[in-house]
């Protein structure tokens, strides 16, 4: 058959996306495995882009739980923290926040979502994990808003103003005589 270039630009359109099927057909039967494809099923479903089909990203998520009950929380965490990984998705960053405290950190303080995307999710978070979001600094102003409307605050106190002014130097202790 000859070349067709309109029958070639047909094929690149119809190119399926089959990354997450191909990691939830991988065994993760060792640490390194289930360290593994924790880290590819949060960098896919961290993108933006829904999966292509449901019943896939149901599967996905129910992998990453699985996966979430074997890794050790400080495992998860400094997954979630490495340079390169994408937390773009506001269904997954909802998950994570309600994992242990520690990947819910983790999760929150690394998630990439838009304004549009923050304000509906920020009510349905449970409340420690809206307590980790007032320490991003780069939240939208109507985002940092909403957390204040809601209680969030930074539950640091202040310091007394007394402690603040300098206490006189002690003097040096007595001779003996």
């Amino acid at each position: 058959r000859a070349y067709d270039p309109a029958m070639a630009r047909l094929g690149q359109s119809l190119q399926v996306d089959d990354r997450l099927a191909t990691v939830l057909r991988t065994r993760a039967d060792t640490a390194t495995a289930a360290r593994t494809q924790y880290r590819q099923l949060i960098d896919l479903l961290g993108s933006r882009a829904a999966p292509s089909s449901p019943g896939l990203a149901d599967a996905a998520y129910a992998r990453l739980d699985a996966l979430g009950d074997v890794l050790p929380a400080r495992v998860q965490s400094a997954i979630l923290r490495e340079a390169g990984i994408r937390v773009r998705n506001p269904a997954l960053v909802d998950r994570l926040a309600r994992a242990e405290p520690q990947v819910a950190a983790a999760a929150l303080a690394t998630a990439h979502l838009d304004e549009s995307e923050w304000l509906p999710l920020i009510p349905r978070l449970p409340l420690i994990a809206r307590g980790f979001l007032r320490h991003r600094r780069d939240l939208p102003l109507r985002v940092r808003a909403m957390l204040e409307q809601l209680g969030v605050q930074d539950l640091v106190l202040p310091q007394p103003a007394e402690l603040l002014v300098q206490a006189p130097p002690t003097p040096p202790p007595a001779a003996p005589s």
